[in-house]
């Protein structure tokens, strides 16, 4: 042997930060990672902030993401899905990076997965998704287009005749959804697929899930896609599952528990339906069973609504909803930017079975001031 050098062994390390969500949690080489005490003491005074922040959303609308799961259970779903199976994925003409865990079959754990963004194939390699594209016939959700407008298009797909789409979708969902069930039938439910649509096709960016014949939930889950947020997707999607209720003469809520995205979600969507019909009818009296009739929104998440913001009020006797003018706009203006607005007369869809419109409520009517 005439020389010799010593390879410098390199490990990468699986991060979860404390006080984070595990979507953050990511694979890093041992060269971003650096030890700074002083950093860490102040890192700790953000996650106390972060956490005094959820407690205060959590007081507001209690919202338990273990609900129905013993101790046991959570452990073992947590230890089964701590490390994520596939680090990236490429859909369409965007690269992102995965949240969560998804039981994708082995063969497809990977750092980068590429999806074929009409049918929801996917591959390993690139090389095999540019082979499968240039013979890929399919341009959109393999259902009824049920709603268009000028940028976006829903479709129904029924997950029992289309059982391939409807799975693929769920897998890819599962790496931005923390779901607490890895596997399910499919079967029973309907999927609601939004796209944005231009001369090359339909562009999957999001979608909602509603089982068959529940007559409780209008909406089992929920998912945009991460390179599509902050484009008011999320409202739209819930605002169009209670657009569906309308049509189906009943009111309807979300399958609990939400995820913390899920909850400020529909805290915020709720709290601006409510305050707008509110705003839209100054001095009608209303109550709690006008408002669900004419939102199609639960009387129990209403109730929530009106006695967190301190609009249901109680004096002599009786209740009454304080809906002085400035006082309901601060708060619908607290509740961030609204969404894309559902065009109700561009749905075309009819209910699959006749519901009766189903009566909630608190009781009586509600007396409105504007001031007290």
């Amino acid at each position: 042997m005439i020389d010799g050098r010593e390879r410098k062994v390199t490990f990468d390390y699986y991060v979860h930060y404390v006080g984070h969500q595990r979507r953050n949690d990511r694979w890093c080489h041992e060269d971003e990672i650096m030890i700074d005490d002083e950093e860490i003491k102040k890192q700790f005074h953000e996650i106390e902030r972060r956490e005094r922040e959820l407690k205060e959303l959590e007081e507001f609308m209690p919202n338990n993401e273990h609900l129905g799961l013993t101790e046991k259970q959570i452990h073992e779903f947590e230890e089964a899905t701590k490390v994520k199976t596939v680090e990236y994925i490429e859909f369409g003409k965007h690269r992102v990076e995965s949240w969560y865990f998804s039981p994708f079959p082995r063969e497809y754990h990977c750092a980068t997965l590429h999806i074929c963004e009409f049918c929801l194939n996917f591959f390993v390699n690139k090389a095999e998704l540019v082979r499968h594209s240039e013979r890929c016939m399919v341009r959109c959700p393999p259902g009824d287009e049920i709603y268009r407008d000028d940028a976006v298009s829903m479709f129904e797909v029924d997950a029992k005749n289309q059982q391939a789409y409807c799975e693929n979708l769920c897998l890819i969902s599962k790496l931005f959804l923390d779901h607490k069930t890895l596997h399910y039938d499919i079967d029973p439910f309907y999927f609601y697929v939004l796209c944005e649509h231009d001369s090359m096709g339909y562009h999957m960016v999001g979608y909602f899930s509603r089982e068959k014949g529940n007559m409780d939930n209008n909406l089992s889950c929920i998912l945009v896609l991460p390179f599509v947020q902050r484009k008011g997707y999320g409202k739209f999607i819930v605002e169009f599952s209670y657009e569906l209720s309308l049509k189906e003469g009943r009111h309807g809520s979300p399958e609990k528990p939400l995820s913390d995205l899920g909850h400020r979600l529909y805290v915020s969507w709720w709290t601006q339906r409510v305050l707008s019909v509110l705003l839209d009818f100054p001095d009608k009296t209303l109550s709690i069973t006008d408002l669900s009739q004419i939102t199609a929104i639960d009387p129990v998440d209403i109730q929530y609504v009106l006695e967190n913001f301190k609009i249901l009020r109680y004096s002599g006797g009786q209740f009454f909803l304080f809906t002085e003018k400035e006082f309901l706009e601060s708060i619908r203006k607290s509740q961030g930017m609204p969404g894309r607005p559902v065009i109700r007369d561009n749905i075309h869809w009819i209910p699959h079975r006749e519901v009766q419109q189903i009566a909630g409520g608190a009781g009586g009517k509600l007396g409105q001031r504007g001031n007290q």
